[in-house]
């Protein structure tokens, strides 16, 4: 807390204690994560964060204790207002001027991919969660009776596809607010990451719209032995080794190739799921006003920062934080706009496989909610640079970034359902981006293929371009987004 705010606090405190009188209040974390809305991240529906991802209930501040004395109580009460309301303004004041707290330096956590490239040089730490990401919100999709399932079979070991229910229900959203690595433990034979997610799950039955928020830990396991193929192989979900979308057979074996596809030996497989938290969250409710948890949190930069950009600097001579932040600040306007436009290959350009799977599954219930986002006026005013990773497929690059915009939703009848129509909003978000490591790069215009340098009118939903048939969401040629973490979530 700043002395703006200690101050007057104290002043108020100082009143209270003049009448003798104690005073006592419980607050709750408010609900829910600062960025957008739906999607994981920032000013709209599209991923998980201000409206769609809470990991706490949507109202948990209130008051308890005090005095018996219903004038001291009155008293007390009136007093929590005025600090509410001081706080309030001085908040008010510090996001218009623009103010935040310094950065505070992470120490470089522990390399969780380190023992993995031990055996398997051609292991990413990025590409890997990226893919888990995916795997998540398809096993999820599985359940439900609308969910395709035959995809995701390969990924999940034989008791849990076994034990996996076709419910009756429509999985019409997952937005995952946070995802980490936990462990990795080498068994002899075979090795097991734990990721652990947490994530709102939008569920319709009988017509009801509902949200659970769940916190789960997904085991992968993977034989000794086995080398990470290209990365195009392993975001192409079906068949681990020809790509195939045919459900294997009893056997195992996949259809087309006829390779052990569903028993583990090619790909990581989900061998555990844990649920350690699941609290249901009702019915979707209309959300007026902005939640900014985290906006004034200092911004975790990696100890190892300046070395490894200067590592990538010599790597790739041109590459520059100012071309970066400029790349990052196009990439979070766009994908603003494409989602009030409902644009969905408009988002399609600049997002990795596994993000844009979510991306696109919350657009679509936007979609059926018949709701509208009004996103105008966007201003990237900070773009932080927090932490520089590099392995053998990618150089992965995360910043975070601040941004202030009129972002709110109508619904089908034009009335307002989310946010704040007449004031801007500020907020901040980790998003990580990554690019090919292994091949050169030249300097690319925004808004069009990095590849051909034609419009980017005709990308589909693989992330191909209509005019050179490039996949330009690889990583191959510029920057694409792959992650999206709320503050409270990053840990560095």
């Amino acid at each position: 807390m700043n002395m703006a705010r200690i101050l007057p606090t104290l002043l108020l405190a100082g009143l209270l204690c003049a009448w003798g009188q104690p005073l006592r209040a419980d607050f709750g974390c408010g609900g829910d994560y600062s960025g957008g809305s739906d999607y994981g991240g920032s000013g709209s529906d599209y991923g998980g964060s201000s409206s769609d991802y809470s990991s706490s209930g949507s109202s948990d501040y209130g008051s308890g204790g005090g005095s018996d004395d219903p004038i001291a109580g009155f008293i007390g009460f009136a007093a929590l207002l005025a600090v509410a309301a001081v706080g309030w303004l001085i908040d008010k004041f510090e996001r218009r001027s623009g103010r935040r707290a310094a950065a505070s330096v992470a120490s470089a956590p522990p390399d969780w991919a380190a023992a993995i490239r031990a055996s398997d040089p051609n292991f990413s730490g990025p590409l890997f969660v990226d893919f888990a990401n995916l795997v998540f919100v398809k096993y999820h999709q599985a359940r439900g009776r609308e969910g395709k399932r035959d995809s995701i079979m390969p990924y999940v070991s034989a008791p849990l596809r076994d034990a996996l229910p076709r419910e009756e229900i429509v999985i019409d959203g997952v937005v995952v607010g946070g995802r980490r690595v936990e462990s990795v433990i080498e068994h002899a034979s075979a090795t097991r990451i734990s990721v652990v997610f947490r994530a709102n799950v939008f569920r319709v039955r009988g017509g009801t719209r509902l949200k659970d928020f769940v916190e789960q830990v997904l085991v992968f396991s993977r034989p000794k032995g086995v080398l990470t193929p290209d990365p195009s192989v392993v975001m192409r979900l079906g068949c681990p080794s020809c790509g195939s979308p045919e459900e294997p057979r009893s056997s195992g074996h996949c259809p087309s190739c006829g390779s052990l596809s569903a028993t583990g030996e090619m790909a990581w497989q989900v061998v555990a799921v844990d649920t350690r938290r699941e609290e249901p969250r009702g019915e979707e409710q209309r959300r007026l006003g902005h939640h900014n948890n985290g906006l004034d949190h200092p911004t975790l930069v990696d100890s190892g920062l300046q070395a490894a950009l200067r590592a990538l600097t010599s790597r790739d001579p041109g590459f520059s934080r100012q071309s970066f932040v400029l790349r990052a600040s196009f990439v979070f306007k766009e994908l603003q706009l494409g989602w009030a436009a409902r644009d969905v290959l408009r988002l399609r350009a600049h997002l990795s496989d596994g993000l844009y799977n979510s991306v696109r599954f919350g657009l679509e219930r936007h979609d059926n909610q018949h709701l509208r986002a009004i996103i105008k006026d966007i201003d990237v005013y900070r773009v932080e640079v927090a932490k520089v990773e590099h392995d053998a497929w990618f150089d992965t690059v995360t910043a975070r970034i601040f941004a202030r915009m009129l972002d709110y939703t109508l619904d089908a009848q034009g009335n307002l359902y989310k946010g704040d129509h007449k004031e801007k909003r500020d907020y901040s978000e980790y998003w990580t981006f990554i690019r090919r490591s292994d091949r050169p790069h030249r300097p690319s215009v925004q808004g069009q293929c990095p590849s051909c340098g034609g419009p980017l009118d005709k990308i589909n939903q693989a992330g191909v371009c209509g005019y050179c048939n490039s996949k330009i969401v690889s990583g191959d040629f510029d920057w694409v987004l792959c992650r999206i973490e709320q503050d409270e979530e990053y840990r560095g």
